[in-house]
């Protein structure tokens, strides 16, 4: 398999009163590749990657806009800017301690909702995000996001999401990879004056809390391919298309402490929801067939919901659902 080997570019600051960088690529770009095994060929092998989607983060992937943070490895090439100017060079960087790294210190699934049957069709999305968080308070699942760096007055920065290996303490929080291979190379793309909103217009219950909006100074992965590791020890891992990271940063400035009204989303075909089960606080959980529209109960069946949503590819018809993750996130200290 070949996937990219992410590669340093230059990160300019915003100057007083300019707009959020945007993500098309222009002209000549670099490519930096390295052979290596890992998640995507895992991921591949059950079969949750497939079909064709708009937004692949092999398109918007940080290595063709120059932003990549570094790995142990030379990489030369020539990239193009949106002037159309061309420039080449050489770094030599690593992926390394001293990176901006936030741990998901909270996360709550805003929509869709789940329903169960209890003898009586039931709403459990809030013992969904009750398992979530006891695991996040426990150290079981840390999700992490780096930055280099988190700086709100860059116009855009190098992000990775990745599966953390947290040691959770009272006054310091310690991170690493738990799986190096596991993890996505994208962008921040900062915005000082306009808020940071991911969320596709009719998709979402206008019954249940929302999703997040954040407001400025914040940040916007482009949209893109999204692996997310399990929600839950017990559920595998989710791929969401179309994805999106968004959040605002705690300080207009650094050193950024915390990272507020944060949200991932994206879209989920049916095919691939109903891939998605496990046992949740010791009853079975299938996310197709909790969704209501999709094979779930209803509390009302002469008022039945349905939170099923179309393809956002138009060349596809199979439904699905789009999943909003709300989300914060505290600084901690990381560790390669």
């Amino acid at each position: 398999m070949v996937v990219q080997m992410p590669c340093r570019g230059n990160r300019a600051r915003r100057r007083a009163g300019s707009s959020a960088a945007t993500f098309g690529y222009h002209g000549a770009v670099r490519w930096c590749r390295r052979r290596a095994g890992g998640w995507l060929v895992a991921i591949a092998a059950l079969g949750l990657v497939s079909g064709c989607y708009h937004g692949d983060f092999i398109e918007l992937a940080c290595d063709r806009q120059g932003t990549c943070i570094g790995s142990a490895t030379e990489a030369t090439g020539t990239s193009t800017g949106s002037s159309g100017e061309t420039s080449s060079g050489s770094s030599t960087t690593a992926i390394e301690a001293g990176l901006d790294a936030y741990r998901l210190t909270k996360i709550e699934v805003a929509d869709p909702h789940f329903y169960y049957d209890f003898g009586g069709c039931k709403d459990v999305t809030d013992l969904l995000n009750f398992s979530v968080n006891d695991e996040i308070g426990s150290g079981g699942i840390s999700f992490v996001l780096l930055f280099d760096p988190a700086d709100p007055e860059l116009n855009l920065a190098p992000m990775i999401l990745t599966d953390g290996e947290c040691v959770v303490g009272v006054d310091k929080t310690t991170c690493g990879y738990k799986n190096p291979d596991f993890k996505v190379s994208t962008v921040a793309n900062n915005s000082a004056d306009v808020a940071c909103d991911a969320v596709v217009p009719g998709t979402t219950n206008p019954n249940y809390p929302q999703p997040n909006v954040a407001a400025p100074t914040c940040f916007t992965s482009p949209r893109g391919t999204v692996i997310l590791p399990p929600l839950v020890a017990a559920l595998p891992p989710m791929v969401l298309y179309d994805a999106q990271i968004v959040g605002s940063y705690g300080s207009p400035t650094a050193p950024v402490d915390t990272l507020v009204s944060g949200l991932i989303t994206g879209f989920i075909p049916q095919s691939q929801a109903e891939q998605i089960e496990g046992m949740i606080q010791s009853f079975p959980f299938n996310m197709w067939g909790t969704v209501a529209g999709g094979a779930s109960c209803q509390v009302d069946v002469n008022a039945p919901i349905d939170d099923t949503d179309p393809n956002p590819n138009p060349d596809l018809t199979e439904r699905g659902v789009w999943i909003y993750l709300n989300f914060v996130a505290e600084r901690v200290e990381w560790i390669d």
